[in-house]
């Protein structure tokens, strides 16, 4: 009989993949609007953005957390808009 299977320290894999989703996200926005840092965007370029996400990233796909994650750090770093 075979081991059931099991996979040690799955967290950290998973922690990878959300790593992998912000960074790739908070590449993306910042190339487009040539900017260093996601602090940089403004109200209205968000708005944009999350027009873009609604229209072409799938409800189940794992770039919705990196969406979500980059938006955090965009809005603890303008909490005074």
């Amino acid at each position: 009989m075979t081991e059931k299977f099991i996979w040690h320290r799955m967290h950290k894999d998973e922690e990878y993949i959300e790593r992998e989703a912000y960074s790739c996200v908070e590449t993306a926005i910042c190339n487009h609007y040539d900017i260093e840092e996601i602090a940089e965007l403004t109200e209205e370029q968000w708005v944009d953005i999350h027009a873009w996400q609604e229209e072409n990233v799938g409800e189940y796909s794992p770039m919705n957390m990196g969406f979500s994650d980059v938006y955090n750090v965009w809005e603890m770093n303008n909490e005074d808009i």
